[in-house]
């Protein structure tokens, strides 16, 4: 795919274009639906306990995705966005680390290995990133 330009390495040279939508009321009322449509489907399907435990996975998605962002959007502020992958992969990991920690004690794994929580952490943040890269870069600022 030469030339493609995804839309997260387009997020460091245009954040604000990128995610304008995301603050629109628009962008904010489709999160917020998403939400509720989680937590009323795990509702239905566990109970009220699985509902509560899709919103603590969603909190720590989000809290993901803001991270990675944020990781990107500093490394292309100081001309680091390109070669250093694994640097930022390791700074997104190590924030997520005790949320993930908490999300899992939150669903009930009493004891959550050091191997559980870097698993989640790390599954979490390279999902993210595998999904942000697989988007093209926006050829226009969102409305």
């Amino acid at each position: 795919m030469a030339g493609f330009k995804s839309f997260l390495s387009a997020v460091g040279h245009g954040f604000q274009a990128a995610f304008g939508w995301l603050g629109s009321k628009q962008g904010q009322d489709t999160i917020q639906g998403a939400e509720v449509l989680a937590a009323g489907i795990g509702t239905a399907i566990g109970g009220p306990g699985l509902g509560a435990a899709i919103a603590g996975v969603e909190v720590l998605i989000n809290r993901g995705l803001q991270q990675v962002i944020s990781v990107e959007a500093g490394a292309a502020a100081v001309g680091a966005q390109s070669g250093t992958g694994a640097q930022k992969a390791a700074a997104v990991v190590a924030y997520l680390t005790p949320q993930a920690h908490d999300t899992l004690v939150a669903l009930n794994v009493a004891e959550p290995t050091a191997e559980q929580v870097q698993t989640l952490a790390k599954a979490i943040s390279e999902g993210l990133v595998g999904i942000l890269n697989a988007i093209p870069a926006p050829t226009q600022p969102a409305a």
